[in-house]
């Protein structure tokens, strides 16, 4: 499917007004009473002095670069996630649709891509973007997240049937239970948080069996990136690593958007590594039964 650059240029700059309303939605869903919806109610305002932001002010980016990045009012500065989530998210948009559309889906040709797998594949990457920021800045995913996830993942899995990351409503189950089972587990002993466990719902819903372990392995491998080397570093400074904490629910929104367009390569890649020539002697898959042979394959 071929895009036109004015397509692009229009997903773009629907991508940094939607990135303002986000900037909203991460800076509001943690800290606010879920029943008074002061999220949507209140008009945008100067989290220091409360003075209300102009509608040119607000223009994304632009009224960001305009203001110098200080409030009109009090002057203080305007947090650089604001342009930076804008930003991010209109170059996220036009990623997602370029991959989505020359790409494919994992599971899914570029040829069998309808206009339900472009606007699946955008809103998840939002949503997740918004999880990702939430999860860094307050160390919680909120259910705002976590329950559109869900609800995209069961729309999806009925509406591009049969042209769906899983194979199936089975495959979804056995994905749920591995994904958010896996995560549970750490839960339980307070490794990861509740939101991890809800979020995981839905990604096992949406990449089934076996592609929920590589999205998991990606979100466990990146996490582990990143924590190892801070570890290492708070053990050389001769600090107590034992209350260290890092958020995990970005790296798992990471790995799950890496394995939305290439998790059944990197799989199909790494059971290369379990498969032998014909010639030689069977690689460790092909002595499984065959039963049991075609879960993995």
């Amino acid at each position: 499917m071929e895009i036109p650059i004015a397509i692009y240029v229009v997903v773009f700059i629907f991508g940094l007004v939607f990135g303002s309303f986000f900037n909203v939605c991460i800076h509001r869903w943690p800290m606010e009473e879920k029943l008074e919806r002061e999220w949507v109610k209140t008009p945008s305002h100067c989290p220091n002095c409360k003075a209300p932001i102009r509608w040119y002010d607000n223009v994304p980016l632009i009224g960001w670069l305009n203001l110098r990045g200080k409030c009109r009012d009090c002057k203080v500065p305007i947090h650089w996630r604001y342009p930076a989530v804008e930003l991010g998210n209109a170059l996220l948009w036009v990623l997602t649709l370029y991959l989505v559309t020359t790409h494919g889906l994992s599971n899914v040709a570029a040829a069998d891509i309808g206009v339900i797998h472009i606007v699946f594949c955008i809103f998840l990457a939002s949503i997740w973007l918004i999880g990702m920021v939430t999860d860094f800045e307050h160390t919680v995913i909120p259910y705002e997240v976590s329950i559109p996830n869900g609800i995209a993942a069961v729309l999806f899995l009925w509406l591009a049937a049969p042209n769906t990351i899983s194979a199936g409503w089975l495959s979804s189950l056995y994905g749920l239970l591995l994904f958010a089972g896996f995560i549970f587990i750490f839960a339980f002993f307070g490794a990861m948080g509740d939101g991890d466990v809800d979020v995981a719902l839905g990604f096992g819903v949406i990449f089934g069996f076996p592609l929920s372990a590589v999205a998991l392995f990606l979100g466990i491998l990146s996490g582990g990136l990143i924590a190892i080397p801070l570890w290492l570093r708070l053990k050389l400074m001769g600090k107590d690593t034992r209350k260290a904490q890092m958020p995990f629910g970005p790296w798992l929104f990471l790995g799950c958007y890496i394995s939305l367009f290439f998790g059944n390569e990197i799989m199909q890649w790494y059971m290369g590594f379990y498969q032998s020539p014909a010639s030689q002697a069977p690689g460790l898959l092909q002595t499984l039964p065959p039963g049991l042979l075609q879960l993995f394959m």
